[in-house]
């Protein structure tokens, strides 16, 4: 029975402690610690600071855009007869011109408009997607550090198991009722499991690592991780989920803005059908002042006389351009679904499959390892039958953590909404 007592005490289940209260439209699963680690990630990383960069290189384009154009100054020197006359004769002067372009009024603010909504689309998009992908790595992460650690821990009660299995056996070849073979293939396990929790710390040496390079934090800086995840956390409907993921993914917002932006591009262009203006203004110095000022005044306009050619055609090609954008966001919208379903589906499957180990598979592996070693011990079936049980009952746990996992990492799948396919693999 103390096989039994030991598996009971044993329990494999990996869960994060209590969850903080999150909007139902949040898939991944919740943890204080783990959203500290989100949240020092997103502050740090140097992904997350190149993205920000272009943003802020994008916006800083915004003022110039609604800004005229730099005026012209230039300088004239006009002579009366073949011989220098500056000052002598009256057609003779040295001026000084400024000129200054004037869009239609619109324009300008329409180029500003432009420029702000492209702005919005690298917020949106770039920006967002950035974040979104950090913080699903974080996330990952932290799960395989979980599970890194769960199967740390199942070595070690494995080995308090064959350590158990072991003396008993000693204490059978004592008394005569067993082989020395049974007693060595018993210790050979025992070393072979401490070959493995060599290798699994190794795992979590790198796993932790790995964590705090992403949180931007020193490599060896250690982590607490729960000892459990929950395998019966509740998730919110498919209709839910579709809804939350158009919400929350970028490239549907910057898609969405896109089309904006040509909207704007369209207004824009139907303004260049209205013509642009020009001030300007000079003084002339005529060599001397008995002769009296001269200054000069004017405004020009320009002739937009190939509209046919030129606007017509920057129109039509804004206004395609809106079309396309249009049609480019309803793609993303039906493969953004498309993958939601294949997450749900798959976090579906992950956790019928971990039901079924704990609520079938791990209790009748424990009483095949009862029955087994009880066997051992009447003579009815030789040791290895015990290994076989033994090894079976710790590799479905194995099996069952990695199910729990790999269901949290769908959940954060689902959150992280990116149009490329989920691989677990």
């Amino acid at each position: 029975m103390f096989i039994r007592t030991y598996c009971l005490a044993a329990t494999l289940a990996i869960a994060l402690p209590a969850q903080t209260t999150e909007p139902a439209t949040r898939a991944a699963l919740r943890d204080p610690q783990l959203d500290a680690l989100v949240a020092e990630a997103l502050e740090s990383a140097p992904e997350t600071a190149a993205a920000q960069a272009a943003l802020q290189a994008a916006q800083h384009r915004i003022v110039p855009a609604r800004t005229l154009a730099d005026p012209f100054l230039s300088t004239t020197y006009q002579n009366d007869g073949r011989a220098f006359s500056l000052g002598r004769e009256e057609g003779s002067f040295l001026g000084l011109m400024v000129s200054q372009s004037i869009p239609w009024p619109g324009k300008l603010r329409l180029a500003g408009d432009i420029t702000a909504s492209e702005a919005r689309e690298i917020e949106q998009g770039e920006l967002g997607r950035t974040e979104l992908t950090l913080e699903a790595r974080v996330r990952n992460a932290w799960y395989d550090l979980v599970l890194a650690r769960a199967i740390e821990h199942i070595i070690e009660d494995r080995r308090s198991a064959a350590t158990q299995i072991e003396a008993s056996v000693r204490e059978r070849y004592a008394a005569g009722l067993a082989v020395q073979q049974d007693v060595l293939r018993a210790q050979v396990e025992l070393a072979r499991l401490d070959e493995q929790k060599a290798a699994q710390q190794a795992v979590i040496a790198t796993r932790l690592a790995e964590l705090n390079r992403l949180a931007g934090a020193p490599q060896d800086r250690t982590i607490a991780t729960p000892d459990r995840l929950p395998d019966d956390a509740g998730l919110p409907g498919l209709g839910e989920l579709i809804a939350a993921a158009a919400a929350r993914s970028p490239e549907l917002a910057a898609s969405r803005q896109g089309i904006e932006t040509g909207k704007i591009r369209a207004e824009l262009a139907k303004k260049n059908f209205l013509p642009d203006f020009t001030v300007n203004a000079g003084s002339m110095y005529r060599g001397n002042f008995e002769m009296g000022p001269m200054w000069q005044a004017g405004v020009g306009v320009s002739l937009p006389v190939w509209t046919e050619r030129r606007q017509q055609n920057q129109l039509a090609e804004a206004e395609a351009i809106v079309r396309g954008r249009t049609a480019e966001s309803d793609v993303v919208m039906r493969e953004l679904e498309l993958r939601t379903r294949e997450r749900v589906a798959q976090l579906d499957a992950a956790l019928r499959i971990a039901s079924l180990y704990r609520d079938k598979v791990l209790p009748l592996d424990e009483l095949t390892l009862e029955s087994s070693l009880a066997s051992y011990q009447a003579a009815k079936v030789p040791f290895i039958s015990v290994l076989d049980a033994l090894n079976t009952l710790y590799v479905d746990r194995a099996v069952y953590a990695g199910r729990l996992a790999e269901s949290a990492k769908w959940r954060v799948a689902i959150d992280e909404a990116s149009l490329q396919p989920t691989s677990m693999r």
